[in-house]
């Protein structure tokens, strides 16, 4: 798989799952939470909207990641984690995805891609 699509790097949040353990009063541990450097290409777009007397400026980008990627030094690519609910930083400044990611598959010409709209908001 090609990666001159993916020029860029963002981190990926990923959020703590349970571990499977329990502590003394029976609630699930929760393990930590994983940034995961991972291959991407994104374009920026931003608005502007009047509410309620004051300007709320919402920024984000269109961002492109590959659909697998290998993470530290795993031996096999990862499947991309992102959610509905995912965060990312891109250059610094955390980013929320809006909607659920869409995926498109790999083609006979066309390698595959994780496509999302994520927005940081201001104001």
């Amino acid at each position: 798989m090609s990666n001159r699509l993916y020029s860029e790097t963002v981190i990926l949040h990923i959020p703590g799952g349970p571990t499977g353990e329990w502590d003394d009063l029976g609630n699930a541990i929760i393990g930590p939470a994983v940034d995961l450097p991972w291959p991407a290409w994104y374009e920026i777009g931003s608005s502007t909207e009047e509410t309620d007397a004051r300007e709320q400026q919402v920024w984000g980008y269109t961002l492109y990641l590959q659909p697998r990627a290998y993470v530290g030094e795993a031996d096999e690519p990862m499947e991309c984690p992102l959610t509905y609910d995912s965060e990312i930083t891109i250059n610094g400044t955390r980013y929320r995805v809006e909607g659920e990611p869409g995926r498109q598959p790999d083609g006979f010409i066309v390698e595959g891609y994780v496509r999302a709209a994520v927005t940081r908001v201001e104001g």
